[in-house]
């Protein structure tokens, strides 16, 4: 089951870059006009500090706290840096256990379900502001 949750998270990360590499700049700081919106840059902001938090937490084996290294939500090429640093990291992060615990299995499954909530709220977000979005986005 791990090596499934852990696919899915692959697969989501790169459904993530799909969506931001074939957006318009424009979109990150647009937002709807509804109470609590957040602008795509804003998700993106979380979207990479929970990754880099959750792999720090994977290799201490519980959760650590959260911090993004992302320092602008605006700026498309930045994003999509730390968007592929973050994989990156998380990548390392699953390689380097050998130790396997519960705790590390449901930081997984958060991982997913912190990755899945952002993608779709960023689909309605960009379907709401009249733009669209590349075929790879699954839930779209």
């Amino acid at each position: 089951m791990r090596n499934t949750v852990i696919k899915n998270i692959e697969s989501r990360f790169e459904s993530m870059l799909d969506i931001v590499k074939t957006m318009e700049p424009v979109l990150l700081t647009q937002q709807l006009d509804i109470a609590k919106s957040k602008s795509v840059g804003e998700h993106m902001w979380c979207i990479v500090g929970a990754r880099e938090s959750y792999s720090r937490a994977l290799i201490k084996g519980e959760w650590d706290g959260f911090s993004c290294s992302l320092g602008s939500d605006d700026n498309l090429e930045e994003i999509i840096n730390a968007l592929n640093a973050s994989k990156m990291q998380f990548e390392q992060a699953v390689k380097s256990l050998d130790n396997w615990t519960q705790s590390r299995d449901e930081l997984l499954v958060s991982l997913l379900e912190h990755e899945t909530m952002h993608e779709g709220q960023l689909i309605r977000h960009i379907y709401g502001l009249g733009h669209s979005l590349p075929d790879s986005a699954k839930w779209a």
